[in-house]
């Protein structure tokens, strides 16, 4: 099996109800358990970033099918590389909204998918979420 972890970004094609959020998080927390998927979605004011961590062809698989979701639009694989290790290795799938996270940690990650809205994105980029992610990053809330 080889590692991998994907992140891509997309924006919301609606406002995404508190509903919306339980219902994606019940379905891919049973899938990716199934799956030996871990990972966790961010959103951040109609953005949305999601690291998935797993073997290659499955999260390959998984991403397509989340590419074709209507809720959100111009999905954007940023980054889909070998890892050692996983970061979210005990969350089938947590979520954070960075809009109401007040946390300093996550500071840095704000400001990096508010680059977003100005069409920053990039390898550059999808590096520096890397980076945020695997300096001592734990997440805290499910």
């Amino acid at each position: 099996m080889s590692l991998h972890q994907l992140i891509y970004q997309s924006r919301e094609t609606r406002m995404l109800s508190n509903q919306d959020f339980s219902d994606i998080l019940e379905v891919a927390r049973k899938f990716n358990e199934s799956q030996g998927i871990t990972g966790c979605l961010f959103y951040n004011g109609g953005w949305l970033l999601q690291v998935l961590e797993g073997e290659q062809s499955t999260i390959d698989s998984l991403y397509q099918k989340i590419a074709r979701d209507e809720r959100h639009k111009d999905c954007n694989l940023m980054y889909f590389e070998p890892v050692g290790k996983r970061v979210f290795s005990k969350w089938t799938m947590g979520m954070i909204n960075l809009e109401t996270e007040r946390d300093s940690k996550y500071r840095e990650l704000k400001t990096t998918m508010d680059e977003f809205d100005s069409g920053k994105v990039s390898i550059p980029l999808a590096i520096k979420l890397f980076r945020i992610f695997t300096q001592d990053f734990t997440p805290k809330s499910v």
